[in-house]
């Protein structure tokens, strides 16, 4: 049995999300994602990619939405994305 480190594999794949902008492609499946992993990581083994991708929906890397398929369409957080500032104002009127 061999023990894989998945800090180095995850960065490599983030640094390939962030390089290709991957936020842009709006919801996409598991499939899209699955052979995105596997083309950042040069690696099949279907549980290490499985794990790679719980991974970085656990740290909050990917956004998960439910379809109408009850199935999931998941999108990549924007790291540069804005940040949201609220402002309150009060106005009175005498």
């Amino acid at each position: 049995m061999v023990k894989t480190d998945l800090n180095p594999l995850i960065q490599l794949v983030l640094d390939y999300i962030n390089k290709k902008e991957y936020w842009k492609h709006g919801f996409i499946k598991y499939s899209i994602i699955k052979r995105m992993i596997i083309f950042a990581t040069q690696t099949e083994r279907m549980y290490l990619i499985r794990k790679i991708f719980i991974t970085l929906c656990d740290k909050g890397y990917i956004i998960r939405k439910k379809n109408k398929a009850r199935s999931y369409l998941y999108k990549f957080y924007n790291p540069n994305g804005t940040i949201k500032q609220s402002k309150t104002i009060t106005i009175t009127f005498d």
